[in-house]
């Protein structure tokens, strides 16, 4: 009975630091992401050093982020693959730079980007009030989509180093990683400056998926959106 009565008080527990930081989290992750990507990406390849321990203190708080917001043990496991491939890249980086680090960090980012895909579109879209935490987790994953294709676009530029015409050397620099999320977000948000342009097929089906997902995602998660809200209140009636 002692053992069964302290589950269930752990379940309890953990039901209530989920209803309680469940949904900020996800405005503190979308914050976190949004400078990671646009503000530290940026001064790292300008050569602003101790830049990337930012992207390590994301990784341990997507970590638990993860574990608040999912619960799921697989998840945590996927981010915390990703956290340690990351320290990996950056240790090895210190001492020797290799075309294996640009190959570990696009890994990193693949499996962060979509464990944090699952758990956030679960948390966004699922059943209940609509927050305003839970809109700028729809945010969120608009980043995190645009993060997934950075990687995929890193693995296709390492694998076919010609595929893309006007992008610099996949070479084991600080400003590797700007270079594919400069291009990843151009093509998403369907900007289009041309300097860097697909040009294997495979990188053009690429940035054809991605620039269509950019133009669905807002009507669609506006739909959705809507759609729960009414269903709210319909529940609460």
């Amino acid at each position: 009975m002692t053992v069964l009565s302290d589950r269930l008080m752990s379940k309890a527990s953990f039901r209530r630091l989920r209803e309680r930081f469940g949904d900020p989290l996800l405005t503190t992750l979308t914050i976190m992401l949004a400078l990671l990507l646009f503000v530290i990406a940026p001064l790292q390849a300008s050569g602003v050093r101790g830049a990337h321990f930012f992207g390590i203190l994301f990784g341990f708080v997507l970590v638990a982020a993860v574990f608040v917001i999912s619960g799921s043990r697989l998840a945590v496991a996927a981010t915390a693959l990703a956290l340690i491939l990351s320290v990996v890249t950056s240790s090895l980086r210190a001492h020797h730079q290799s075309i294996v680090d640009v190959y570990l960090e696009a890994a990193s980012w693949l499996v962060a980007g979509l464990t944090l895909l699952i758990v956030v579109a679960r948390a966004v879209f699922a059943p209940g009030l609509i927050t305003f935490h839970r809109i700028i987790g729809a945010v969120l994953l608009y980043l995190d989509v645009g993060l997934i294709f950075a990687a995929l676009y890193g693995f296709l530029a390492l694998a076919k180093p010609q595929a893309f015409a006007g992008l610099p050397p996949m070479l084991d620099n600080l400003s590797v990683g700007t270079n594919v999320v400069y291009f990843s977000f151009v093509t998403l948000t369907s900007v289009g400056y041309g300097d860097i342009a697909p040009v294997h097929p495979l990188a053009r089906s690429l940035a054809n998926v991605e620039a269509i997902i950019g133009q669905l995602y807002p009507a669609t998660l506006l739909a959705r959106l809507v759609t729960l809200e009414l269903a709210h209140r319909i529940d609460k009636k």
